[in-house]
């Protein structure tokens, strides 16, 4: 049709004949109970066209949200469905590839395994003022730990705040210039999914939490308004997370890493509080039942969720940077599954765990690992230093000891 009527390519037909069927799917919309049809070529015009549909189709996708907020109980998922198609194609057409915390460590897993010894044992090795400025931080952190605090603090809780003149002059142009028109329809989607998120229907429920990840990455480079929208979810997606059906766990864990990795420290607290110990409990109450099961476990949905969360948690602890001793209840969590009676891929997602987690402290994951088996005993360079007793010495080989192997060569 597009040849035989001259147009360079289906979304220049689409496009140059959407007036046309914008008005016809509108009209049809209002009686959605006899043309449910309607919403089938709205979807077909949002994927087969390109970003200059957005200015003449924005009418019907807000008669769509009037729909969506009617609360039309059997047509929401054919709702949501066009939504999704229309996320979809507003992340394909308005992409962008920022150095979020989610990229920048798996680069930095990436370069660990890639570079050979010698390059990791250059990139670990200090300098002496590097050394120096450590401890002396150490030392002052310390102290404050233990309510030994500096005089200059008094000083310090003495200086004014700031006013609220300074702080709306502080706001950002973007609250000033408003929206894209692209993030503003993610806004406004995100908004109804906050509400649908708790829907009785898990049918509606799944969709809404795959609508809610396409949200979050059109609007993650308007963080103004995307902060505010996660907040309002948050209680609404931790339901999801901790108490749901298996499904909706696994896709809500699929957001939760998508709204880490580009929210950054903003869910840090959030994250430790009223996920991470479930989610840790979870991992420690299954890790036996893999480790029985046989081949057909891989097949079963509790398998997918045990995955799921150990190929992303270790993305997402380095994402939220979470503290030390949040990353000591990963390690030990993730410490079952290194086993060798675990399923592989189970062990190749418990690694991957690790390898962020060196990224944070490798030092910490050193002496975790070799409590668990160390390869070699450590000589002190002269006779007045104590010999280092590490509690993994001496062990005889067993189920760990591969996959504790592996990792400790990563980090020589």
């Amino acid at each position: 049709i597009c040849r035989a009527c001259g147009y360079d390519s289906i979304p220049h037909l689409i496009c140059q004949n959407a007036d046309y069927l914008v008005d016809r799917v509108s009209l049809h919309l209002r009686r959605l109970a006899h043309e449910p049809h309607a919403i089938q070529v709205l979807e077909a015009m949002l994927r087969h066209s390109d970003a200059s549909i957005l200015p003449v189709g924005e009418d019907v996708i807000q008669d769509v949200l009037a729909a969506l907020d009617r609360g039309h109980g059997d047509h929401t998922p054919l709702f949501l469905g066009v939504m999704h198609t229309l996320l979809t194609m507003l992340a394909s057409w308005f992409a962008s590839e920022p150095r979020t915390e989610g990229s920048l460590e798996q680069k930095g897993v990436l370069s660990l395994r890639e570079a050979g010894p010698q390059e990791r044992r250059c990139a670990a090795a200090p300098s002496a003022e590097e050394m120096a400025t450590f401890f002396q931080e150490y030392v002052q952190q310390k102290r404050i730990a233990e309510g030994d605090l500096p005089d200059d603090e008094d000083e310090e809780e003495g200086e004014p705040l700031p006013t609220l003149e300074s702080e709306s002059n502080d706001q950002s142009p973007e609250a000033e210039t408003g929206l894209p028109a692209h993030a503003q329809i993610a806004k406004e989607v995100m908004e109804r999914c906050v509400h649908l998120l708790s829907d009785k229907s898990l049918r509606v429920r799944l969709k809404v939490l795959d609508v809610l990840e396409l949200c979050v990455t059109v609007l993650h480079p308007h963080q103004d308004h995307l902060l505010p929208l996660a907040h309002r979810a948050w209680p609404a997606l931790v339901t999801r997370l901790t108490n749901d059906d298996p499904l909706a766990v696994l896709r809500a864990f699929k957001v939760l890493c998508t709204l880490g990795a580009r929210s950054g420290d903003f869910l840090r607290r959030r994250f430790s509080k009223d996920v991470l110990p479930k989610l840790v409990g979870s991992l420690a109450t299954q890790a036996p039942v893999s480790a029985r099961a046989g081949p057909i476990y891989s097949h079963t949905l509790a398998f997918k969720l045990q995955l799921a969360v150990l190929q992303g948690l270790g993305a997402l602890c380095e994402a939220l940077d979470l503290d030390e001793s949040d990353l000591h209840q990963v390690a030990d969590a993730c410490l079952p599954y290194l086993s060798a009676k675990q399923p592989v891929k189970l062990q190749a997602a418990s690694r991957s765990v690790f390898l962020h987690l060196m990224q944070m402290d490798a030092d910490a994951v050193w002496l975790f690992l070799s409590a668990v088996w160390c390869p070699q005993a450590y000589e002190p360079p002269h006779p007045s230093l104590r010999p280092v007793r590490l509690s993994g010495m001496g062990k005889k080989r067993d189920e760990f000891t591969d996959n504790v192997l592996r990792l400790l060569d990563e980090l020589q």
